[in-house]
Formats: structure tokens, sequence, C-alpha cells
């Protein structure tokens, strides 16, 4: 059994208003566990990943694991800080960052926590820590396999696929499908198809609609229709939404979601928005 929990799922910046709360406040973090895994896996270190140190110190599980990170925007580390087991000595983490130009991950992470902008510096963190930059390929963690593939963004950001008991997810929470018909962006979505192809799960930045995405061109996000029409004839089993804009309230949510499983529902075996705290299993 392969099970993944959603810790965050809204994009840019967190959000606490009441009608933000039916999808989730907190920004972007995903955990897979799976039945012989006995370390965490984790995507992403938006606001959610609190939550989720909470829930590991109170059921005393695994303090060690790998941690994967997309890209450094803040969305999407604003939670590595207030993540408890980090302060556990008997933590034992790898975070593994998208390689940067320039700077490795632990200078990356430094810069983020220096006493300047945060009180807690990353010498200030009790578990063993090991930071590591990568690029695009497949790296095998013995229990796991994660495929990285270049996603577009405003920043160099990548996309995860993880093949772990045979069953294949994918999380890319900042991704901008082109609209244009250049030869590179034609590549690029021939490109991705291919690495989405036939996916048990796919979890993908859905940021705006048609009409937000007009305004909001080269932000690194995508519009939910451009979306459904590039992955609609990919086999995909399940199509998980995210990195929902802090402006968009249950309301609208709930209507987008309405709309999408009306036009598209046929074309997966399920098609939704992602929720925070909302539990896939895959058995």
């Amino acid at each position: 059994m392969v099970t993944i929990k959603f810790w965050g799922v809204r994009g840019s910046t967190p959000c606490a208003n009441n009608e933000n709360m039916g999808f989730g406040g907190n920004t972007s973090c995903v955990q897979i566990s799976a039945t012989h895994l006995d370390e965490l896996l984790v995507l992403d270190c938006g606001t959610g990943i609190r939550n989720l140190g909470n829930d590991i110190i109170h059921r005393k599980e695994a303090l060690r694991g790998h941690i994967f990170l997309t890209h450094p925007h803040w969305d999407h580390l604003q939670g590595f800080a207030f993540f408890k087991p980090f302060y556990h000595p008997d933590g034992n983490f790898n975070v593994h960052l998208t390689a940067q130009p320039g700077l490795s991950c632990n200078e990356i992470l430094q810069g983020h926590f220096s006493n300047t902008f945060f009180p807690v510096t990353l010498d200030m963190l009790s578990a063993e820590m090991n930071c590591t930059s990568i690029v695009e390929g497949v790296y095998d963690f013995g229990d796991y396999v994660v495929e990285m593939m270049w996603g577009r963004h405003t920043i160099p950001t990548g996309m995860f696929k993880v093949i772990i008991e045979e069953k294949v997810i994918i999380y890319a929470p900042d991704n901008e499908l082109p609209h244009d018909d250049s030869e590179d962006s034609q590549a690029f979505i021939e490109k991705f198809q291919a690495f989405i192809q036939g996916a048990d799960v796919l979890i993908h930045d859905a940021q705006y609609n048609r009409e937000e995405y007009e305004k909001r061109k080269g932000w690194g996000h995508t519009n939910w229709e451009k979306l459904l029409e590039l992955t609609k004839y990919s086999q995909i089993k399940q199509l998980y939404l995210t990195h929902h804009d802090p402006d968009n309230s249950d309301a609208q949510l709930e209507q987008r979601c309405d709309q999408i499983q009306m036009e598209y529902g046929s074309a997966y075996e399920l098609v939704t928005l992602a929720r925070d705290e909302m539990v896939i299993e895959l058995a």
C-alpha cells in the first residue's frame, strides 16, 4: 500500500482566511508513505510541514528520511524551521534541492535561515542534516526511485517522479505549461507528456483559470484548462490540481472542481482539486 498525504496545497503565500479553510491555507508539502518504507519521504517544506512534524513527534515515528525541494521559493521553504523533527537529537535527514546557479543547497538554506531574517539558523538544529543539490536525472534510493525533470518556472525548478511499490507518483506544483507554438515550447510539451504518461497519480500546478493566466503569463504557473488539455490523453489514473491561488476562495475552487469533473471526469479514474490533509491510498 502506498499512501499520499497533502499537508499543504496553497501557492505563493499561506492564507488563514475563513473563506480558504475548506481547501486549506498551508503552502506546499506532500508526504509519501509505503508499507515497506520505514523512513520519511517528503516533497517540499511549505508551511504544511509544520503539521507533519507535529504528527511525527506525537506518533513517535521514524526521525529520518529524505526531503525533496522543487525549488527554494519561500512558499516551498516557509515551514522548514518549524519542522520539530529537525530539533530532535535522533533526527537524520537528507535534503535534496534542485540545483541553483552558483549556490549549493547548504548555502541557499543558510541564506534563508540566517539570523538577519529568522531567529533560527541551521547550526541550531539538533538533527543530522545532509544537503545536496540535484540535477535532471534518475536517483535510486533503494526502496524507491526519484526521477527529476526540469519544469518551467521563474528559477530552476524540478518536477519529481517517485516510483515506489510499482506505483508512479508525479509532483509538479510549480510548472508553467506553454501556450505558444515555438519549437522550444513544443519540445518541452512532448517531453512533459512522455514524463507523465501512464502515471498512477499526477499532482500538478493549476493556480489559475485561463482568464487569470492571461494577466500573469511568465509568472511560472499553469491554468487548469491548459493542464487538462495536455493531460487528458496521457492515461493518468488520478489527477490532483494543486498550488491554489491565495485569492481563490473555497466557493471559487468548489465551482472549478465541479466544472472540471463535469467536462473532464471521463478522462481519468479521478480528477479533483487537492485539499490540506487529503489522503490518497494506492492499493
